[in-house]
């Protein structure tokens, strides 16, 4: 153990598939821990999708970086031999199959304790482990539409409900995945047992959403839910900015800003609850205003007068900022096939230093046969499992 790596010397066995599973997996490598990636002869289904899926899919990378792929059939009858062996050693288990069907595999939380009984066991699932729609699948643009997510996320122009452009939820389901094993590791090793934590996408995305969803069982409803006005985004004359007047004592100078300075002595604007009332108004207004100048001296102006604002920045903008070098907020690794990638460094969490072994994501069964060797499986053995294709090795 190390203080950069305080997991060392724990065993996770990661079976799970997609983004939510691997990622929890991937911060328990990046901590240290030594992380089996279980995946069936073909691979992990999301190394068949997207960006150079023909080489190695980036999404690959991005969530097993740090991993080791053994690559093995587990309805073949040898193959789920490979899984007992290794299982009993291991610390922690993540499945990411539908309810029931990791059962059917020999591989249920009552299964695989009588092989390893303080294990901790994480079940990764759309809607969770109980309930009516318990067998039903979901991706993320699924969960965003049923959580409610979509109904707050509406366009500016079309007023449609629309999707978070990348994979929010499954990337919130892996961190709050990855909190509750620690917790269980930690509770572990005072009581000597583990447990099985039902982590599913439903519940991350409520508990992400657990402000707004609060004020609305409170009784707030759309825009009464806004803190304030003006509050948003509004296109510049070269680009967008974001801007919001937080407190009441920042609308006078707001108004100097856009040169409307009588609006600041208006005693109907004077609250946060007044601008809510005529939000669309003043959006209107603003938008109006702020169109006809840039964004940098929308930005020096707003700065200047100590209204938080910030331009909408692409990530060439974002990876090349001085700030975010400064934080440490990426690493630049070179990864076979992807070529220099960035990839981002948690916070708490030690940069990645270029050709570690935490900073290369496996191929299919890149490490089958090194860890069939540790498992104790002699050399004929190993040759019979490949023939039989109970495992695959590359």
């Amino acid at each position: 153990m190390s203080d950069q790596y305080p997991l060392q010397g724990l065993r996770v066995v990661d079976a799970s598939q997609g983004i939510a599973g691997p990622g929890a997996a991937m911060m328990l490598a990046r901590y240290g821990a030594d992380v089996i990636k279980v995946e069936p002869p073909n691979g992990d289904w999301s190394r068949h999708k997207g960006f150079n899926a023909e080489r190695i899919a980036a999404q690959a990378v991005s969530n097993n970086l740090g991993k080791r792929s053994l690559a093995v059939d587990l309805k073949h009858p040898d193959g789920a031999l490979v899984l007992r062996r290794l299982l009993a050693g291991a610390d922690i288990f993540i499945e990411s199959f539908r309810p029931g069907v990791i059962e059917r595999l020999g591989f249920g939380y009552e299964q695989v304790t009588a092989i390893r009984k303080d294990i901790v066991y994480v079940s990764i699932s759309g809607f969770g482990q109980e309930g009516p729609w318990r067998e039903k699948g979901a991706l993320d643009v699924v969960m965003q539409a049923f959580s409610g997510l979509m109904s707050v996320n509406r366009g500016a122009e079309d007023g449609l409900p629309h999707r978070i452009g990348f994979q929010l939820i499954d990337v919130v389901t892996g961190l709050y995945a990855f909190q509750a094993i620690l917790v269980a590791i930690y509770a572990r090793r005072d009581s000597g047992c583990g447990r099985h934590i039902d982590c599913s996408l439903l519940q991350s995305a409520t508990a992400v959403q657990g402000l707004p969803i609060l004020l609305y069982s409170a009784g707030a409803r759309g825009e009464a839910a806004l803190n304030s006005s003006p509050l948003g985004t509004f296109r510049t004359s070269d680009g967008w900015i974001n801007l919001g007047v937080s407190k009441d004592a920042l609308w006078p100078p707001f108004c100097r800003v856009i040169d409307r300075p009588k609006l600041a002595d208006d005693p109907s604007l004077a609250t946060a609850a007044q601008r809510r009332a005529r939000r669309s108004e003043i959006t209107a207004m603003v938008a109006e205003i702020i169109a006809r100048d840039t964004t940098d001296a929308w930005a020096a102006r707003l700065s200047e007068a100590g209204i938080l604002n910030e331009r909408v920045n692409d990530y060439s903008a974002l990876l090349h900022h001085p700030q975010v070098e400064a934080v440490g907020a990426f690493s630049w690794i070179d990864q076979p096939e992807l070529g220099r990638v960035a990839v981002a460094n948690p916070p708490g969490v030690a940069p990645l230093p270029s050709g570690s072994p935490l900073a290369v994501a496996p191929h299919v069964g890149s490490h089958t046969r090194g860890v069939l060797e540790e498992l104790g499986y002699e050399a004929g053995e190993i040759e019979a499992l490949l023939k039989s294709g109970a495992v695959t090795a590359r």
